[in-house]
């Protein structure tokens, strides 16, 4: 009885780790080129692969990440798969739509290249076999956004809900 309780218990903290399971995604650090004209310059450095870095030059009051995220159901991350997602692009957003109207729209693409195997697998296969492993709970965008200040540094990961960023330094 007390092996079948350990057991129990253990299979629960198993499920609430893989659950809340966070992963690095990229690093946003933030250089003021002209801020009387709220002119920044943004560093996006990927913390997954081969740790690309781009930088680009926004205008506006915070910077916004995107990505094309894909959900599975909570069996199957509970087995090990987490939620999966391609960084989209950086662009900038105001504070509310008023201050926004009329505004230049600043963004950079951060797409990477597709995997190898791609050449190998046709685009087809792979729809067909999660859509029939019914292991995909859905597909969706998300974005996580911070203010622009100058020095700032913040660190954007993935949970299994999507993006979230959180500071990384006292400037932001």
């Amino acid at each position: 009885l007390v092996g079948v309780a350990g057991s129990f218990l253990g299979l629960n903290f198993q499920t609430y780790s893989r659950l809340t399971y966070e992963a690095p995604v990229a690093e946003v650090s933030v250089q003021a080129v002209n801020p009387a004209q709220s002119i920044y310059d943004v560093t996006v450095k990927h913390l997954d692969g081969p740790g690309e870095t781009i930088t680009c030059r926004l205008q506006g009051d915070e910077w916004a990440l995107s990505a094309r995220v894909q959900k599975w159901k909570p069996w199957a991350n509970i087995l090990g798969l987490d939620t999966t997602y391609t960084l989209d692009q950086i662009q900038n957003k105001y504070r509310d739509a008023l201050h926004g109207n009329g505004k230049t729209i600043t963004a950079c693409d951060l797409t990477a290249p597709p995997p190898p195997v791609n050449e190998y697998v046709p685009r087809s296969w792979l729809f067909w076999v999660v859509k029939h492993s019914y292991t995909e709970d859905r597909n969706f965008g998300s974005a996580a956004y911070m203010p622009l200040h100058d020095g700032a540094r913040y660190k954007v990961i993935m949970t299994q809900s999507g993006l979230n960023a959180e500071p990384d330094n006292v400037a932001s």
